[in-house]
């Protein structure tokens, strides 16, 4: 999230909290204009939308990469592990050209990628099964159990295989979100902004719109130039839509 959104996050937590002060309450709650109330409530329900949504948005995706690496580097290896039985196997039946799919170095498992990777597993899968059910199979060490393992890692890498393109295509899904969502959320800002005017017609009111149109304001929290810091610059500036 950058620091346009951030400072305008701000503005609105500020506003809010200002608005729900126990000495604030009863200016506006109940009191015309009473449209006041109900929309300060659906601000407060689109405020907390907006913080679920942009922590959606910025959750990183790095987790789905790792993970689909680790599953990927254990299917390559139980790959490799069964595919040398399999090859020596097959060699030694003189099946030579169903040795040659399999007779690969763990580097050649490490190379390939995603669906290529998979279906080349499931397909040694699928025949040292085959194997496993053989006297010749038993002799090469080609057993149920390994076949099951070498599935449970197709299995798990299957589930994971899409997961980065999947978590980075949502997180762009929710980043267009984002703006019609501050949009939509400003316009109620600003109709709080008119509503609430009328309320300064008791000096209690009047200090509570002060008070609010202040909030209103928006503190530039982004780095300054040429700093490596997050001082926030000490000069408000207003939210684009003053308070008339």
């Amino acid at each position: 999230m950058n620091d346009y959104y951030l400072n305008r996050l701000n503005m609105g937590r500020k506003v809010l909290a200002c608005l729900n002060l126990p000495a604030h309450l009863p200016l506006w709650q109940n009191q015309p204009p009473l449209r006041l109330a109900t929309v300060i409530g659906e601000t407060q329900t689109e405020f907390a939308k907006l913080g679920t949504l942009l922590k959606n948005q910025t959750q990183n995706t790095n987790g789905s990469a790792a993970d689909k690496r680790r599953e990927e580097k254990e299917l390559e290896d139980a790959a490799h592990e069964l595919g040398r039985l399999v090859v020596r196997c097959l060699s030694a039946a003189g099946d030579e050209a169903a040795a040659a799919t399999y007779d690969l170095p763990l580097s050649g498992w490490r190379r390939m990628r995603n669906e290529v990777l998979l279906q080349t597993a499931r397909s040694l899968e699928t025949k040292a099964a085959a194997l496993a059910a053989t006297p010749a199979g038993a002799e090469y060490g080609i057993t149920a159990e390994g076949v099951a393992a070498l599935s449970k890692e197709a299995d798990d890498y299957d589930d994971l295989i899409v997961a980065p393109d999947s978590a980075i295509s949502g997180k762009a899904a929710l980043t267009k979100q984002v703006r019609p969502a501050f949009a939509a959320f400003e316009k109620q800002l600003q109709e709080i902004d008119d509503l609430i005017l009328p309320l300064r017609r008791t000096e209690a009111g009047t200090l509570l719109v002060a008070k609010y149109q202040e909030a209103r304001t928006i503190n530039d929290r982004g780095r300054r130039p040429g700093t490596g810091d997050d001082e926030a610059d000490p000069t408000p500036t207003p939210a684009p839509a003053e308070p008339k």
